[in-house]
């Protein structure tokens, strides 16, 4: 068995083919797509975690009237 161990092939893997133009372009647009997806949800919560301008919940008036 140990014959078999050290054996190593003298063939080459074939090339892959190279992508097209259409290809291409889906990746581009999937990665433009993910890209403006987070942008977007950084930009809609930005204002939600901004702790400077948060006011206090208001409290029912039966919580506050003892």
């Amino acid at each position: 068995m140990t014959q078999h161990d050290d054996f190593s092939s003298n063939v080459t893997r074939p090339r892959r083919p190279r992508p097209g133009v259409g290809q291409l372009l889906g990746h581009v647009l999937f990665a433009l797509v993910v890209i403006s997806g987070l942008v977007g949800a950084l930009l809609l919560a930005g204002p939600a975690l901004d702790v400077e301008h948060q006011t206090a919940p208001q409290a029912p008036e039966a919580a506050t009237n003892p």
